[in-house]
């Protein structure tokens, strides 16, 4: 399936999510990363153009990652990319992840996606 570009809404979720990454990264991922010098990458957790209950939720399911769990050059024994078991092992379920992160980032004043599209990624087993 293609990539649907993401639109003005969803390009601003992707900027509120890594902007907020840098002073918040600590409440996903423990105080080992409470520092905001950490280099981050945005994880779409089921990929670009996923759907849960025809609903589109791709540019909306991201978390901020530290480079070293994310990215497929890590060697990081809990890379999300290489080891997904080991990093949900350590840090819970994405979908976890991601609601947590939701719900700090809307009660700091962000604007979240709607309850449709959070509704839908909670029913997802990511």
């Amino acid at each position: 399936m293609a990539t649907k570009p993401a639109n003005a809404k969803q390009k601003q979720w992707m900027s509120d999510i890594a902007e907020w990454a840098n002073e918040n990264l600590y409440v996903l991922y423990g105080d080992d990363y409470n520092d905001s010098f950490i280099p981050v990458e945005l994880h779409h957790v089921t990929g670009r153009s996923s759907k849960k209950n025809k609903i589109s939720i791709g540019h909306e399911f991201i978390l901020p990652v530290p480079y070293e769990l994310h990215n497929v050059m890590s060697n990081h024994k809990d890379n999300v990319t290489n080891f997904k078991k080991n990093f949900v092992k350590r840090f819970g379920a994405q979908r976890d992840l991601f609601n947590e992160m939701v719900v700090v980032m809307s009660a700091q004043g962000y604007v979240v996606p709607c309850y449709e599209v959070l509704d839908a990624i909670m029913d997802t087993n990511a």
